[in-house]
Formats: C-alpha cells, structure tokens, sequence
C-alpha cells in the first residue's frame, strides 16, 4: 500500500499571529533617554557638580494647526545637575538630580498681526539612577 506524503505550509492563523505579535511588541516600545557615561564606574561616595547650557535657534513649523506663519523662535536653557555615586548590593550606582531653567524669545504673524513672545522659567527636573546589575563592582577610592 502506498500513501502520498505531503509537505505542510504554515497556515494563515499562524502568521497573523506572528504579525500581531510583533505590532504589539512594536507598539508597547518607548522612547529611550540615552545617558552618556550613566553606567561608568566611580569610586564610592564621588560627588559632581554639572552645569550644560544649550542654545537653540530656527524657525517653527506648525504644518497648519495653528493660522502662524513666519514663527521663528530662540531660547537658551541652562540645567544645573548633581551627581552622587554609592553601593546598591555591592555594585557600582548613582543618582543623577537636574533642574533645568529656560529663557525664549518667539515671533510669528498670526491671524495677519505680528506677534512678539517671551517666556522664562524653570522646566521639568529629571531624576535618573543607574546601577551596574552585570559586573561593575563598587569601588572605594
């Protein structure tokens, strides 16, 4: 007796489902804030002080949403930053504390009229803290 032998395919149900779940794990993702030297080993109870200034200067483009045309903006923001470095469970770590302070000049036509802005203040403060999990030991001076 002779039986044909077949070759099975994937069916359709399986590779939605593949395509679903990678557009959900897609979907689920969040931006990163990269931290250059987050992860660097220092030596136990190291403190910093950080000062960064940044100046930003061009023209605003609002792609229709709002009737302003012309929209052109500069603003300088300073953020003053303190740096700690500890051991969490033998590893290296540290806590990062920033408060960042803003000043901006804008200018634009709306509505036909133009229009001067200016504005000022504090900005939000960022908080980060890095452990070592892989490696890393927390060293002292």
């Amino acid at each position: 007796m002779h039986r044909d032998s077949y070759v099975t395919s994937p069916s359709f149900g399986s590779a939605a489902g593949v395509v679903f779940s990678v557009c959900v794990v897609v979907g689920i993702r969040q931006a990163q804030d990269l931290a250059p030297r987050a992860y660097v080993i220092t030596p136990l109870h190291s403190n910093a002080i950080i000062q960064t200034w940044a100046r930003y200067d061009g023209s605003i483009n609002y792609n229709g949403a709002l009737p302003v045309s012309g929209a052109t903006g500069t603003y300088n923001v300073e953020i003053f930053s303190c740096y700690h470095s500890f051991s969490f469970f033998g590893r290296s770590a540290n806590v990062v504390a920033s408060l960042p302070y803003a000043l901006g000049s804008f200018q634009g036509t709306a509505l036909g009229a133009e229009q001067h802005l200016y504005r000022s203040g504090l900005l939000d403060s960022v908080y980060r803290f890095s452990v070592n999990l892989k490696g890393g030991p927390a060293v002292p001076v």
